[in-house]
């Protein structure tokens, strides 16, 4: 009975990750980036064109909640940031929220973007990316353009952890949760693959991955939402002016402040169901590129709760999970 039970499972989570690939048909919502073979194609870095993004949004936040009055206060001034900067658009039948910023760093041509064919991947060794053939390659995987952001490759995907994950994480904290907790949860567990976690079906059991650059970014993103709605906090990027009554902008954004090489999924190397692993393994060795040393990460603030802990220990090198 337990084994007939056990396999049921396994259909019914089949058939929801194969109607939830079948939403991610947009490059934002994919789930896997290639940064190993991007390295070489990215020139220009696209943080002034985000940084001004973020900061034309901020003013314009600050500016719509002054134009209210006397009546709009700190919580007044945060729905106007959240609806310009942390609004999201639902995905197709699944209807995932993805972040507008992210949306609009995927569509704006000024921003330079490397886009990799599947099948020249490091995840093409099978048809991932025909989402009609999950129930025989038993994975989804689409890949996100990358970019060049604070002179790191980082696959657009991340903007969106950044944003939507953080402003989750942020939003956690606030109701009292402790953040490693909320990381935790954020990285989940293989024996719950339905989960919208990394384990689950953000990540392993639909595409065989789990991202710790995912949580990178995420953690991140609660770091810029505390930093920009917390208006009383010395790193706040808006302040209340008491002789003017009136919101100001303090210090402006930088993805600088936020960007670390934890994002990079070569340097914070993901974790691999087995099969998948090896092929990734076998994809690397025949662009001859050794594993890229890890062991600095472990020195970022909080590396436990984002960092692949192959790299936390003594190891200078991570290498593919078999």
């Amino acid at each position: 009975m337990k084994e007939r039970c056990a396999r049921a499972r396994a259909v019914v989570a089949t058939c929801i990750a194969a109607v939830m690939a079948m939403s991610l048909a947009d490059p934002v919502a994919a789930d896997e980036t290639d940064n190993y073979t991007c390295r070489s194609r990215l020139t220009v870095d696209s943080q002034p064109a985000l940084d001004r993004l973020v900061n034309e949004r901020i003013q314009l936040a600050v500016d719509r909640a002054n134009a209210k009055g006397a009546r709009c206060d700190a919580a007044c001034l945060a729905r106007e940031i959240r609806r310009l900067i942390g609004s999201s658009e639902p995905a197709p039948i699944t209807w995932i929220a993805h972040s507008r910023l992210a949306l609009w760093v995927a569509r704006r041509s000024g921003v330079e973007r490397c886009r990799v064919s599947f099948s020249d991947s490091i995840y093409g060794a099978r048809p991932y990316d025909q989402p009609w053939l999950f129930p025989v390659t038993r994975r989804v995987i689409f890949l996100a353009d990358s970019i060049l952001l604070s002179r790191r490759v980082v696959g657009l995907d991340k903007i969106d952890h950044f944003i939507r994950e953080g402003q989750a994480h942020y939003d956690a904290f606030e109701r009292g949760r402790i953040l490693s907790d909320i990381l935790r949860d954020e990285l989940g567990r293989a024996a719950r693959p339905l989960a919208m976690t990394e384990y689950g079906l953000k990540g392993r059991a639909l595409t065989g991955v789990v991202s710790y650059a995912d949580l990178a970014a995420g953690y991140a993103g609660f770091l810029f939402w505390r930093d920009l709605l917390a208006v009383d906090r010395p790193q706040s990027f808006v302040a209340y002016d008491d002789a003017t009554r009136r919101f100001v902008v303090r210090r402006q954004f930088t993805f600088a402040g936020y960007v670390s090489d934890a994002w990079d999924e070569a340097i914070n190397r993901s974790g691999f169901h087995p099969a998948l692993g090896r092929e990734v393994e076998q994809a690397l060795r025949a662009r001859d590129v050794a594993p890229f040393d890890c062991h600095r990460l472990a020195d970022l603030p909080d590396a436990r709760l984002y960092v692949n802990p192959e790299c936390l220990g003594d190891v200078k090198t991570t290498k593919a999970s078999a």
